[in-house]
């Protein structure tokens, strides 16, 4: 919420202009890439007015949007989630100018390369930082295949909150078959965002992830959109998100 006198914290300012966490905002800054009325600016706890003052970041302007927006993106397989390509392997840069999505956008968290299906893009920093916290209480929802059979006891450390990654217990999840398939075919929800977490956690109790799909964020679901392909929020859609982050199951 904006103070009375119209102003923002500088990294406030920068993370709602899409520059990414109030974190990485505050490096901005201490990198001297930041300035205000054309001073460099080093100070983290420097006020701005949104209306008056022309902050710019590497000399190009940094405005924040009159309105905000979320997008969901079917990512294919392959397909790094980041905007620079690894490893020779295809980024999400492609998909986003094919789209035209402006550069002010970015993805929520990640998916890795092995794996496919939703990815929220948006230009609002301070949602981003929240969607993406260890503990933002936001259940993602995931379709996977196993390369065995998942027995009574493993499905119980799996969702009792009894794996440990980096020498950390991961938080209960769930876990359910999938309707009309085996027991290698489950739907997995957590409301963590450790990398690689659920091939991880199955890797514990000895079991592979040959398949991996994420079908939701929290109230969102991908629903038929197609791989490569965006789609905005629809205000119902952005709301029941943004509630979810407020108030964590």
């Amino acid at each position: 919420m904006k103070n009375p006198d119209n102003k923002l914290r500088l990294n406030r300012f920068l993370a709602r202009a899409g520059f990414g966490s109030r974190r990485a905002s505050e490096e901005l800054v201490r990198q001297g890439r930041v300035s205000i009325n054309g001073q460099t600016v080093l100070d983290l706890g420097r006020q701005v007015d949104p209306d008056s003052d022309d902050v710019q970041v590497d000399g190009a302007p940094a405005r924040m949007p009159r309105d905000f927006r979320i997008y969901a993106f079917h990512k294919p397989l392959e397909v790094v989630s980041t905007l620079k390509s690894q490893g020779g392997q295809p980024s999400l840069l492609a998909y986003r100018l094919q789209a035209g999505i402006p550069d002010r956008f970015v993805p929520v968290g990640r998916l890795d390369s092995e794996s496919t299906g939703l990815l929220l893009w948006t230009d609002d920093g301070q949602l981003n930082q929240l969607l993406c916290r260890p503990h933002s209480g936001v259940w993602k929802s995931y379709e996977l295949e196993l390369n065995g059979p998942l027995t009574p006891a493993l499905h119980e450390q799996l969702i009792g909150g009894k794996i440990q990654l980096d020498g950390r217990t991961c938080l209960p999840s769930r876990l359910e078959m999938q309707p009309n398939e085996t027991n290698r075919h489950w739907v997995m929800q957590i409301h963590e965002g450790r990398r690689r977490q659920i091939r991880r956690m199955f890797r514990v109790v000895g079991l592979k992830v040959l398949h991996l799909h994420r079908t939701e964020v929290g109230p969102v679901g991908l629903g038929k959109l197609r791989q490569g392909d965006f789609r905005r929020l629809n205000q119902q859609e952005e709301s029941a998100l943004r509630k979810a982050v407020e108030q964590p199951d």
